[in-house]
């Protein structure tokens, strides 16, 4: 199997495990910050064992990243809480949009067959921004941030680093409770919890943010960054759906409607040049 075919799998993989956060969270009876703590906890407790302590060493690019994480996971959780789980998941997965203008910045030449698919996801963003004005605008700039966020770790994961891909999934998430403990401890509350809580905590921690992760991790090495945030294209499909599906939550039409534009402009950057060569990776 090819190297680019292996690294797609691997992203389409860890996708399908991404986009089950969605429905979980919002059947969990706990606060964002109490869901993002205990899965963060779970899986950062699943890769302990492995994580290589000796060989750690804090860089530009580990930070890069552990920032962007830790802000994308709290995100995440939170946006999905105060607004509809599709506007939450695909205005997170702008960050194609966010990569693209970061290469341009760069020096990137910016050309006509580029340019047209982000400018769609610009549309879609302003459709669903300007049919929140009057209810979950504010939930809806937060996922738009996580876009943001999401370009950055995607960026960074691109990087190398002197350690495993399991210590690095498993000291972010330590990383992550560390900071939730500094800034919202008050926040914490497991009391409420039932046992179907606990066990979509459990499922969360282990496969949602902990196996994906690392299953994305190799995906990206393999095919790029900005390859890997084109093939994430399936997450903000299945996560609606499922949503949908497992707790009947229904987006508004003009939701919709940027929501498809969106996915238009993301699926438009997938499409092979006439030259036949797939987009130059940046």
């Amino acid at each position: 199997m090819e190297k680019t075919t292996k690294g797609t799998i691997y992203v389409l993989i860890a996708m399908v495990l991404f986009s089950t956060g969605g429905f979980f969270i919002k059947l969990i009876n706990a606060n964002a910050y109490t869901i993002t703590f205990g899965r963060a906890f779970i899986a950062g407790l699943i890769f302990l064992p492995l994580i290589q302590w000796k060989k750690f060493r804090f860089s530009k690019n580990y930070l890069g990243l552990v920032i962007g994480y830790c802000y994308l996971c709290i995100m995440f959780v939170l946006t999905t809480k105060i607004t509809t789980a599709a506007n939450a998941i695909i205005l997170q997965c702008t960050a194609p949009l966010w990569l693209y203008l970061y290469y341009v910045i760069r020096g990137k030449k910016i050309t006509g067959r580029e340019l047209i698919p982000r400018l769609l996801i610009l549309v879609g963003i302003i459709v669903i921004l300007s049919a929140s004005a009057g209810g979950n605008l504010w939930g809806d700039l937060l996922a738009l941030s996580n876009g943001v966020a999401y370009a950055v770790v995607q960026h960074f994961m691109d990087k190398e680093y002197p350690v495993s891909d399991n210590s690095i999934v498993g000291f972010n998430n330590i990383i992550l409770c560390l900071v939730i403990l500094a800034l919202f401890p008050t926040q914490l509350d497991f009391t409420g919890l039932s046992m179907a809580g606990w066990l979509g905590l459990i499922f969360l921690g282990i496969f949602q943010l902990g196996l994906s992760y690392l299953i994305f991790f190799k995906g990206v090495r393999m095919i790029s960054a900005l390859k890997a945030s084109m093939v994430s294209l399936l997450e903000p499909i299945l996560n609606p759906i499922f949503v949908f599906f497992f707790v009947g939550e229904m987006p508004s039409v003009y939701s919709l409607i940027g929501f498809g534009i969106i996915l238009f402009g993301i699926a438009l950057t997938m499409i092979p040049a006439k030259t036949g060569r797939q987009i130059e990776e940046y």
